[in-house]
């Protein structure tokens, strides 16, 4: 009896650890998304970027946060606090000199399906563009995980400068 309370327990750890390095393996594996997609802008690889996401429709949008909406609002009064666009057309305006940088992350997955949140900034040409909090759909396909939705707010650095934060 002594015998088999002793293996049960052993299987239960065993388990358990099993569980917990699936839960890495799967967050390294989302990590390593995050950073292929900054590394992609960087280095303007358009085709390892594109394979990063899921088939079309990608869901898109950008919320443009109080401040800088009630800016733009003076200048064009009708103009909307959201706008929807494609992975691939956010790629074609980066410029050669376009990097995100992502901080704070936070990854919560079951693996198949993930919740990536994140601050982010936008940098062209070294300066600091814009900036905000960003968060990803993703879902697990043939073994390889796959954006399908980006949402991000989107405050610019000049109207209303990113406040010092842990990164």
């Amino acid at each position: 009896m002594k015998r088999l309370t002793v293996f049960l327990i052993l299987l239960l750890i065993s388990n358990l650890t099993f569980g917990q390095n699936k839960e890495t393996t799967d967050k390294k594996e989302i990590k390593q998304i995050l950073n292929s997609f900054m590394d992609c802008i960087v280095k303007k690889d358009s085709i390892k970027f594109y394979t990063l996401f899921h088939n079309d429709p990608i869901v898109w949008i950008g919320v443009i946060k109080k401040t800088t909406h009630e800016v733009m609002l003076k200048k064009e009064p009708t103009r909307k606090n959201y706008f929807e666009s494609t992975y691939k057309e956010f790629y074609r305006l980066l410029s050669d000199a376009s990097e995100e940088k992502f901080y704070n992350i936070d990854i919560k997955e079951d693996g198949s399906i993930a919740a990536v949140t994140f601050d982010y900034s936008f940098w062209k040409n070294k300066i600091k563009a814009n900036w905000g909090a960003e968060s990803w759909g993703l879902i697990k396909v043939n073994g390889n995980w796959k954006i399908t939705s980006v949402l991000f707010s989107l405050e610019s650095e000049k109207i209303n400068p990113e406040p010092i934060r842990a990164k």
